[in-house]
C-alpha cells in the first residue's frame, strides 16, 4: 500500500482558475472504486496498491486535456514504505499525536 499525493496543472488556459480541470481529475476517482483519494487545498492524495495508483494518476492526467487544454504538468510524490501499513489516516494521526 502506498500513499501518494498528485498535482495535475493545466498550461496555457485562458484563467488563472484551475478548480475546472481539477474537478475533471476528480470525476475520474469519483468513477473508480479501487483507489482511495482524498481531495486538499493543493492536492489530491490517493491510498492503494502500487499500480493501481499510477493509472489512477495517469488517468486523472489524461482527463484534463480537452480543446482548451494542449499541456498538462502532473507532479507526483509516493510515500512507499514496506515495514508497515500505512493509511492517509494514520499518518495524520501520528502527527496529531505527537502535538
Amino acid at each position: 500500500m502506498v500513499i501518494a499525493e498528485v498535482s495535475v496543472i493545466p498550461m496555457g488556459t485562458n484563467t488563472a482558475s484551475a478548480s475546472q480541470y481539477v474537478a475533471r481529475a476528480v470525476r475520474v476517482l469519483r468513477q473508480q472504486k479501487i483507489v482511495k483519494y482524498q481531495l486538499t487545498a493543493m492536492g489530491t492524495q490517493l491510498e492503494g496498491k502500487l499500480d493501481e495508483v499510477f493509472e489512477a494518476a495517469k488517468k486523472m492526467h489524461e482527463s484534463v486535456f480537452g480543446e482548451d487544454v494542449n499541456r498538462v504538468i502532473t507532479n507526483i510524490t509516493i510515500d512507499d514504505r514496506r515495514d508497515k501499513e500505512l493509511t492517509m489516516e494514520y499518518k495524520v494521526q501520528s502527527v496529531m499525536s505527537k502535538i
